[in-house]
């Protein structure tokens, strides 16, 4: 355990520096924080965290991003510390400091993601209360130039849609998370009203006008990537569907689709066949969640 004491305050814009040192040694091939570290520290959504040392140099030595996602849903991610003090409990004080903000503040589930390699993360959150409740991997393909897209299905389709996801095999698997732009959280009614009033709701229809298939995509105009959060349906059906939205994606000037895919054969072979696969890491993500009060009735435990 470490012989100084750490204090956990929220970030300032000269932490940068710090950041940056510790940064440098999370991955070969870079990480993403200095690119965010702007955004996060604006974010009004949550905090960013750092920790330094009661020693007169004041010394940053870890960092944490907490996002309240919803009012009542937290995402802890970007826990980063520096290799010389590594081993010495840092991570585990910043996670228990993330569990007892979240609930001051009125979060009823914690969640994080790790890699499926990462077996220290796996063992703090054991040891902190977190279950294992989602595996799944990032695989992406390009934009297709040409071929059939999707149909859309309008606003008043809601309770059509939801119908369909509530008995929805894949997020009864999923535990009702849903996953964009590389965070977790639980399918809500209005998030399908939002995507449906945007034209994000997608379907393969049989010809008797049955949904064969279902897929919600996210996706806002300018940005590189279109997202899809959730599908389910015939396999054959969503192997379809998941070759239109490539289609689609070509047509609204997106760079790339991407989807978290949960750990189920059908659903990965129906994707594989689309053409999507792994990117530049190749790897499960896993996802950890604690509950901080009684769960209420809902998508994610049906």
């Amino acid at each position: 355990m470490m012989s100084q004491t750490l204090t956990i305050r929220a970030a300032r814009a000269d932490d940068r520096p710090a950041m940056e040192r510790i940064c440098a040694h999370t991955w070969d091939n870079g990480d993403y924080i200095p690119e965010v570290w702007d955004q996060w520290l604006a974010d009004e959504r949550g905090v960013l965290l750092v920790g330094e040392l009661d020693s007169p140099e004041r010394q940053v030595v870890a960092l944490q991003k907490i996002t309240f996602q919803t009012p009542d849903q937290v995402w802890l991610e970007g826990m980063r510390v520096d290799p010389d003090y590594r081993g010495q409990g840092i991570a585990a004080q910043f996670l228990e400091y993330s569990l007892t903000y979240a609930r001051q503040h009125g979060a009823r589930v914690v969640r994080l993601g790790t890699g499926d390699y990462n077996q220290p993360v796996h063992k703090l959150a054991a040891r902190a209360g977190m279950e294992r409740v989602g595996v799944f991997v990032p695989w992406s393909a390009e934009p297709l130039a040409e071929g059939p897209q999707p149909a859309t299905l309008p606003l008043e389709s809601l309770d059509r849609v939801m119908g369909f996801l509530q008995a929805s095999p894949v997020l009864a698997h999923t535990h009702g998370l849903i996953g964009v732009h590389w965070s977790w959280w639980e399918l809500s009614t209005q998030y399908l009203v939002d995507r449906l009033t945007g034209s994000q709701v997608v379907a393969q229809v049989t010809p008797l006008g049955d949904l064969a298939a279902l897929a919600v995509i996210d996706f806002t105009p300018g940005e590189d990537e279109m997202w899809i959060s959730v599908a389910d349906g015939q396999p054959e059906a969503v192997r379809a569907l998941a070759l239109a939205i490539r289609v689609q994606a070509g047509q609204v000037g997106a760079a790339m689709v991407r989807v978290m895919v949960p750990d189920l054969t059908w659903l990965r072979d129906a994707f594989r066949c689309a053409g999507y696969g792994f990117g530049h890491w190749e790897g499960e993500l896993w996802i950890f969640e604690r509950r901080l009060i009684p769960e209420a009735e809902g998508y994610n435990r049906r």
